[in-house]
């Protein structure tokens, strides 16, 4: 149940660092894929991604 717990507070801590722009990119972009719209998918995907890079860019920074 602790590993449990611990994965789900992950979880929570990337969604609340990615903020609503992140997790709806991911979340309308496999839609969209789903759907067919590779290219409107492909934007969200891109805005997904931008926000990790965010989140990885300050981690590596916070680390030096």
């Amino acid at each position: 149940m602790e590993k449990v717990k611990k994965v789900l507070n992950a979880v929570k801590s990337w969604i609340v660092g990615n903020g609503i722009e992140g997790a709806a990119g991911l979340g309308v972009g496999v839609g969209l894929w789903i759907f067919g719209l590779k290219i409107w998918a492909g934007v969200c995907f891109g805005i997904f991604i931008h926000k990790n890079w965010d989140l990885a860019k300050s981690a590596i920074k916070s680390k030096l």
